[in-house]
């Protein structure tokens, strides 16, 4: 099991990579939301706002876990 340290590094380093992703997905979308139709989503520019989507919800996910093993560690 990881020391609170360690799980406060590792929410620090997933918030910043959270943070990160915000700004791409502002520019990216006031860049291309035009150019996004949501009757064809089988293009370049969909695939890659998928693939960071999928990124942005596994660190969402992270930070969820680490939550909770944070809580864990304070009410031990």
């Amino acid at each position: 099991m990881k020391t609170l340290e360690q799980l406060h590094i590792e929410e620090k380093e997933l918030l910043i990579k959270k943070i990160k992703l915000n700004r791409f997905f502002t520019k990216y979308l006031d860049k291309f939301h035009h150019k996004m139709k949501s009757e064809n989503t089988n293009t370049p520019i969909w695939d890659l706002y998928n693939t960071k989507m999928k990124e942005y919800e596994e660190i969402d996910y992270g930070i969820k876990t680490n939550a909770y093993y944070i809580s864990k560690h304070r009410n031990v």
